[in-house]
């Protein structure tokens, strides 16, 4: 846990410096306030987005950040820390400004601290704010005023699909019989509900229920919504920091002992490495893994920390024998056999996290024990090193250290079988536009963190070596460079690779500039190399490991035609191959319009595209603008076009409408899907509405 930089009034000499540096200051604050207006939430989501590594879990509760963002001059560590693209360094300067020269007068005063840079401020503007700081007094937590002064939300979503799948036919009940899960149980359309409350920064409580499409509403064993959380978030309660109750995450030190948030990627870890840790929050979102289910507590007082977490939850699995073969995450429960998986297990975690913080160093203690009420057996080859049995424990030590140019921050970990797992950055800012990392993991093979999550090629934290350098360079005000390389290696055989030793590449190069005041353009590329078995559908054979290869690029130009309109055109093009078999590529060419006039409270979205691939392994991802909360980054493969229609209308202060329609229409098939999830035809149309209610 991290200490919170009491604000106090500023001595006179530095309140002198600061007004003075301020004053002058006033004539490039329009400059700031043109930046916060130019970067937007879907441009931040689209730079920093990269095929199918891009967490959804990560920009959920970034876009929860981005819809409720939080004052700068009450930030503590942990607050900033859940902003991938600021670095410790840059966390470390924020907090000793605000702790010697008291709160910003103006977001523009950011200009003044060492190492925030014009990128940076553009994004920080996305997710919080500069209001005056209210005095803190050792008052009780205002219970009674919670209602009567609280803000309350309320977001309504469905999903309507003018298309059906088989899972949706209707069979004859022989044919059911013989194969139940030939049909779904509920309905097609999808559905959920979200309510939130918060006074203040003291208090946020609320509840999400959800029904994806074709699971049962009150039906098949659901006594209402299949999906349904709760939480309550409480901060400075009598001696106590946080405190959660019902559902919430958790992150400490790198996540190698306990990290039910995201992973930093690839791209994001240039700039948050080292400045994880971010402890005890909520889970508001609609996913439904990773989060924990109970009571988590946090004291802090003169730089020490002590967080303490309980949860018991149930889990779905796959269970062979009374033995859990392997724990189900997608969360859907739509036919039998799903329903059948439905919270078959309970899981119950038990930690303890101490902590001392200082403004240029940390360094942490992370244990947590876990049981499940079956034993784990995991059954293929590839698993042979996961974790076995019903009783698992962890402990790691996690630290940071930050000087003036330099940040040096890690974890190493030790599971109850002995293996260790270590990751640790080094960055160097040698000037505020050069931003230098070296990043180094070891995940032992049989490492058992159930509940770990961090930086790597794998989706756990096992079976992993690797070796990670990146660069940030902003060359000119309008134009920044980001690089990296990634070298790693898999000393155990995994999915699909049923040989040791395994390793890849992964090199990626990225350029945004500005092309003036009104358009500005960027350019990626991004190369990476696997290994892996002969496919069991080949009938060529190969010596050794086949080596996979795959070039993907994007080329994107804005323009920001009038103050109303703007224009992006974007380019992709993908290029995948083996040693076995021949090269596959494809491309994709969109084009969309945004209409927002000053006035009027609506805003409409407009895009669409052309795409052509040789197959799934060339399939290309794009971003398309979403629902509130929602992540929109759909897949494309073989040949066709696709386009949506985005609109929104604030009716008023209080109410809130939001509609997109997409299409999509093939030219290579007559039918889409496969299974359950086909569709007969060339062409697929889906409707979501959402309504938004503040009051």
């Amino acid at each position: 846990m991290n200490r919170e930089f009491s604000v106090r009034f500023p001595r006179p000499s530095a309140f002198l410096l600061k007004g003075l540096l301020i004053s002058v200051l006033l004539l490039s604050m329009s400059v700031d306030k043109l930046c916060a207006q130019t970067m937007k939430w879907e441009d931040f989501l689209e730079r920093l987005t990269v095929d199918e590594e891009t967490s959804a879990d990560q920009w959920d509760e970034l876009a929860e950040l981005h819809a409720h963002p939080f004052n700068l001059n009450t930030a503590t560590r942990e607050q900033l820390e859940q902003l991938p693209f600021l670095s410790p360094v840059q966390i470390s300067h924020i907090l000793t400004y605000l702790h010697t020269y008291g709160p910003l007068m103006d977001f523009s005063e950011l200009q003044l601290v060492a190492g925030v840079d014009y990128e940076t401020r553009a994004m920080l503007s996305l997710f919080v704010v500069c209001r005056p700081v209210e005095e803190k007094g050792a008052v009780p937590f205002p219970w009674r005023e919670v209602l009567r002064h609280g803000r309350q939300e309320a977001v309504a979503r469905v999903d309507i699909p003018f298309y059906y799948r088989k899972g949706y036919y209707t069979y004859p009940p022989e044919v059911l019989q013989r194969y139940p899960n030939r049909r779904y149980l509920g309905s097609r359309f999808y559905h959920s509900l979200r309510y939130r409350l918060a006074s203040g920064e003291r208090l946020t409580a609320g509840f999400t229920l959800e029904n994806d499409a074709g699971e049962p509403f009150f039906a098949a064993g659901n006594k209402g919504y299949d999906y349904a959380s709760a939480y309550v978030l409480l901060h400075d309660v009598g001696p106590l920091h946080t405190v959660a109750l019902g559902d919430y995450r958790l992150r400490f030190g790198q996540g190698l002992v306990v990290n039910t948030r995201f992973a930093s990627g690839k791209q994001t870890v240039m700039d948050g490495a080292g400045s994880r840790g971010e402890g005890i929050t909520r889970h508001a979102s609609t996913s439904e893994q990773d989060y924990l289910r109970g009571l988590a507590v946090d004291w802090q007082k003169g730089g020490w920390g002590l967080a303490a977490f309980y949860s018991f939850r149930r889990q779905d699995a796959t269970l062979k024998h009374g033995f859990i073969t392997a724990l189900k995450t997608d969360g859907l429960h739509r036919t039998r056999s799903e329903m059948e998986k439905k919270h078959d297990v309970h899981n119950q975690l038990t930690g303890i996290h101490l902590s001392y913080d200082a403004v240029r160093w940390h360094i942490g203690l992370t244990g947590v024990y876990t049981v499940f009420d079956k034993v784990l057996k995991p059954q293929f080859y590839y698993q042979q090193h996961d974790p076995r049995g019903r009783q698992f424990a962890a402990v790691g030590a996690d630290y940071r250290l930050d000087l003036h140019r330099w940040s040096f921050a890690g974890e190493t970990a030790v599971s109850g079988n002995g293996a260790v797992a270590a990751l640790h950055t080094l960055a160097y800012r040698p000037l505020t536009a050069l931003h230098l990392l070296l990043l180094h993991r070891h995940y032992a093979k049989d490492y058992e963190g159930i509940f770990a999550r961090s930086f790597g090629e794998g989706s756990q934290v096992r079976n992993e070596d690797g070796l990670y350098a990146g660069l940030e360079w902003l060359p000119g005000r309008d134009l920044k460079l980001t690089a990296y390389t990634d070298w790693f290696r898999f000393p155990a055989p995994r999915y699909r690779v049923s040989f040791p030793r395994s390793k890849g590449t992964e090199a990626f190069v990225q350029l945004v500039g500005k092309c003036g005041k009104k358009s500005d353009w960027l350019l990626r590329y991004r190369y990476k190399q696997r290994e892996r078995d002969v496919l069991a559908d080949r009938k060529e054979s190969a010596e050794g490991p086949v080596t996979v290869r795959r070039h993907t690029g994007k080329g994107q130009w804005r323009w920001q035609a009038t103050s109303a309109c703007l224009l992006k055109t974007t380019l992709d093009y993908v290029q995948n191959g083996a040693s076995d078999k021949g090269n596959e590529q494809g491309y994709q060419l969109t084009q969309a319009i945004c209409l927002k006039p000053a006035a009027g409270g609506w805003e409409c979205e407009t895009g669409g595209g052309y795409f052509h691939t040789d197959g799934y392994d060339t399939r290309i991802y794009a971003y398309e603008r979403g629902l509130l909360y929602t992540y929109s980054f759909p897949a494309y493969e073989g040949r066709g076009v696709h386009g949506y229609l985005w609109g929104r209308y604030d009716i008023n202060s209080l109410l809130t409408v939001i509609v997109k329609y997409v299409y999509t229409g093939y030219f290579d098939r007559d039918r889409i899907g496969s299974g359950t999830q086909e569709i007969e035809g060339r062409n697929k149309q889906d409707l979501y509405v959402q309504l938004k209610v503040t009051f």
